[in-house]
């Protein structure tokens, strides 16, 4: 199992402030002041929805300014396992650089600490961020959500059929679109789930695209 292992790790002389979307939602971090829009733009080259395979399940999130891990819990559901924050540009080796980790801590509260992860490298084709290479493994970017159903063998029947049971969206073609949808990532809200929580099922994401739309 892909774990990200820091190379160097030191602490914070003073408790940083945090930011970390809507990550915790019982949880309640001091908001630190938001990334300029010349950081936002130059880390948004790398952002997309990053996949190793249907066995493995293993998702790289990098969205804003962020890097997440999430861990397909089942073929029906995944969870947020890591978070951090990533420099504006690649270092000297090319990595995509990882500042800082956020974690809960053993009161189970957010905070986040100092942390250099290596290996974390984009794979450029024609100017585009195609892929992530990550400690030996290639993880392809992912186009919409519908990709990535195919890339595990999903059923889209199943998933269009909780969707139904769960929500007032009752018409496929719409459903369809959504699934289609290249903006998936932000639409979804996946990225502001809490930290190794409860799974969250595809059906709520893709709620959250038509909503969006």
């Amino acid at each position: 199992m892909l774990a990200f292992l820091a190379c160097a790790d030191k602490e914070a002389t003073q408790q940083p402030t945090v930011s970390f979307a809507k990550a915790s939602l019982s949880k309640k971090p001091t908001e630190q002041a938001p990334a300029t829009p010349s950081t936002r733009n130059t880390s948004q080259q790398w952002d997309g929805f990053f996949f190793f395979d249907m066995r493995m399940g293993l998702i790289i999130v990098i969205h804003q300014g962020k890097y997440y891990n999430f861990e397909r819990k089942d073929f029906r559901s995944f969870y947020m396992d890591f978070a951090y924050d990533i420099d504006s540009k690649l270092n000297a080796d090319g990595f995509i650089p990882i500042i800082r980790q956020y974690y809960l801590d053993r009161k189970d509260q957010l905070t986040s600490k100092e942390k250099v992860l290596f290996d974390t490298k984009p794979i450029v084709k024609g100017g585009k961020t195609v892929g992530i290479a990550c400690r030996g493994y290639d993880y392809q970017r992912v186009p919409n959500f519908d990709t990535y159903l195919e890339l595990i063998d999903g059923s889209k029947e199943k998933l269009i059929a909780e969707i139904k049971a769960n929500s007032s969206y009752q018409n496929e073609a719409q459903i369809e679109q959504a699934l289609l949808d290249a903006d998936f990532v932000k639409k979804s809200k996946m990225t502001d789930v809490s930290l190794r929580s409860q799974p969250t099922p595809f059906w709520e994401l893709v709620v959250n695209i038509m909503e969006a739309q």
